[in-house]
């Protein structure tokens, strides 16, 4: 009886599939890519902005953590201090991260928030010293009202890139009727061997 309700389990826990996430990696071809640019993952949609400098994105793929979205035409097809990134999450409802690449020398950023596309936003984390190339910021989940996220770099001399986005996992509805369908096969188990 043993044997059956560790098959039991063993079904619950294999039906149970897995959790997907979705991941964006805003490496590029080393090419300029304009204004605006509309990358897609699964059920997500993210369109990026550049402002400042040149006003156009660059995809760069330097190997390395030389690997993301940048702005064209600066240090490095770089975001500096002076230049900004943004975001359109406006498709995520789940909390997110952000990986943030060339932060080699303690290379700091800003991650702010907007409820309006082209203002830098007045909530603002700084992440002075990432201490890691690149470097996770961990979740954020997006102030209501808002549905920007822009990226910086938090002073004169930094540079960074903006190389991923991840979204936290959601189980897929099949996975979860399943995994219960499995949960109840092992209670039926267990029962039986109870009332035998």
């Amino acid at each position: 009886m043993k044997f059956r309700f560790a098959i039991a389990v063993a079904f619950a826990v294999a039906c149970a599939g897995t959790a997907f996430c979705d991941t964006i990696n805003f490496t590029g071809n080393n090419t300029d890519l304009g204004h605006s640019h509309t990358y897609t993952s699964g059920a997500i949609s993210v369109t990026a902005y550049a402002f400042g400098g040149s006003a156009d994105l660059f995809g760069k793929n330097g190997g390395g953590s030389e690997n993301g979205v940048g702005i064209a035409r600066q240090f490095d097809n770089e975001i500096s201090n002076s230049t900004f990134i943004e975001l359109d999450l406006s498709s995520i409802t789940n909390p997110f991260s952000l990986s943030i690449g060339s932060t080699q020398n303690t290379e700091g950023f800003k991650v702010c928030f907007s409820s309006s596309l082209g203002t830098l936003g007045g909530s603002c984390q700084d992440f002075h010293t990432p201490g890691s190339d690149p470097f996770s910021t961990g979740f954020f989940t997006l102030p209501a009202g808002d549905h920007f996220v822009t990226i910086t770099a938090d002073r004169e001399g930094s540079s960074v890139l903006l190389d991923g986005l991840t979204t936290t996992a959601t189980p897929e509805p099949n996975s979860l009727l399943l995994f219960g369908t499995g949960i109840i096969a092992a209670a039926g188990a267990v029962r039986r061997k109870l009332a035998a």
